[in-house]
């Protein structure tokens, strides 16, 4: 009997360690769980960034730094627009074995990215005063050094793209990371120097400015390979709904702690900027997975192979990952608020769960919207859009309480996730064929 017993143990020991050596061996979960680490860290030092600046400047001049750092929200939907379309470009260029169009990619995007930046940064320190006015400032100089950094805030993605398509996910995620790195080093730097904001300020521009030149850097070797012009049409053609595509989902998982703010007295309002804060640890947690998915299936679908078990091991490395968080708060969510913030936001805990399990829902259906993108499949955009739509509208019908609200969202949530999933089963029957 303990013979047979041991045996049994034996026998699953022995499926546990083959269970993992195939996931130490699988492309999907390395090259994911090396985008998760890095895009961690980063995160890590962005918060180590906002914390020192608070903790070395006054509060006026906090508040100044802060209202500026909002608008960087804005340029972060044509960041992902260049991102995610050089990347699904340089994937297809990979799969064709075509380094010379890539090239061509690579430089005809830097040069867009790099004129659209310097206007983006020209037009605003043109409208500087008014922008200063608006936001309450003595000084529209401190518009016009923050703007400064939107030269190069569409360039770095384009680099990133590339070394995105390439599956080059080390120096990707590496070079991100860094990108956190120098933005606390150069703070903390120039505000101990006397600098103050404008200290603050242009640590974002020497920080993109130092990651922008160590990129350039990194793809050296694919200047080297000459260059074969292809039809940019469709590049703007796919750039578009991507574009929609991301501003919707932007607004999909950001505009609620705006109209909160609006709706509710400003006691709640800051409870459930808080039950946001900690359910969109839920979202951004598994974010890594997307960017290694992506040029995969993209590459796959370009050589007529199925990418769809890789999306299902996204799915699923997702669902695992972010699940686990959405589980702590289904268990303990008074005793993680407890320790977190003591008594401070008495109203957060009752609705930990279900916002987070609305963001467990809005991960998943940015899984499906990559995917779908990742396939050319461009008329996802407007799913997100009706399902945008309709957190709007419930929005504006229901918003007289905190449970209301997560109400809406976890609805709208599920609704995306629903939208989401009717593409699938014709997309993976259009990458069979």
């Amino acid at each position: 009997m303990i013979t047979s017993i041991s045996a049994e143990k034996k026998r699953l020991l022995n499926s546990l360690t083959l269970a993992v050596d195939r996931l130490k061996t699988d492309d999907m979960v390395r090259h994911g769980s090396i985008m998760i680490v890095f895009s961690l860290a980063a995160s890590l030092f962005n918060y180590l960034y906002n914390f020192s600046m608070a903790y070395l400047l006054t509060p006026v001049q906090y508040g100044t730094l802060a209202s500026l750092l909002s608008l960087l929200g804005i340029m972060g939907v044509f960041s992902r627009v260049f991102i995610t379309s050089v990347t699904k470009f340089t994937s297809k260029f990979k799969a064709q074995h075509d380094q010379a169009r890539m090239n061509y990619l690579w430089s005809y995007s830097l040069k867009q990215a790099l004129l659209l930046g310097t206007t983006f940064f020209l037009v605003t320190a043109l409208i500087s005063p008014l922008i200063s006015r608006f936001l309450n400032m003595d000084n529209f100089w401190y518009v016009i050094v923050f703007a400064l950094t939107f030269t190069l805030i569409l360039a770095l993605p384009v680099n990133w793209g590339v070394l995105g398509g390439l599956q080059r996910f080390f120096a990707l995620g590496s070079s991100n990371t860094l990108l956190a790195v120098l933005k606390v080093l150069f703070g903390i730097g120039l505000v101990y120097l006397g600098l103050h904001i404008y200290g603050g300020l242009l640590s974002l521009f020497l920080a993109h400015l130092a990651v922008f030149i160590t990129t350039l850097v990194l793809l050296r070797g694919l200047s080297r390979a000459g260059k074969k012009e292809f039809e940019v049409h469709s590049l703007h053609a796919y750039a578009w709904p991507v574009f929609l595509a991301v501003l919707c989902f932007a607004t999909l998982t950001n505009l609620d702690v705006t109209l909160a703010k609006h709706f509710l007295s400003p006691y709640d309002a800051g409870n459930y900027a808080t039950v946001s804060l900690l359910g969109k640890i839920v979202f951004f947690l598994p974010g890594g997975i997307v960017i290694a998915m992506f040029p995969k299936t993209s590459e796959l679908f370009e050589s007529r192979v199925s990418p769809a078990p890789v999306m299902i091991k996204a799915v699923l490395f997702t669902l695992i990952s972010a699940g686990f968080v959405v589980a702590i708060y289904g268990l303990f969510p008074d005793a993680l608020v407890a320790f977190l913030f003591k008594d401070k936001y008495p109203l957060v805990a009752p609705h930990l769960f279900r916002y987070g399990l609305a963001m467990l829902f809005l991960t998943l259906a940015n899984v499906l919207m990559s995917y779908f993108l990742s396939l050319n499949q461009t008329k996802v955009a407007w799913a997100v859009t009706i399902a945008v739509t309709v957190q709007l509208a419930l929005m504006f019908a229901f918003h007289d309480s905190i449970e209301q609200i997560v109400n809406v969202v976890l609805v709208s949530a599920a609704f995306g996730l629903v939208l989401m999933s009717l593409f699938l089963f014709r997309s993976t029957k259009r990458c069979s064929q």
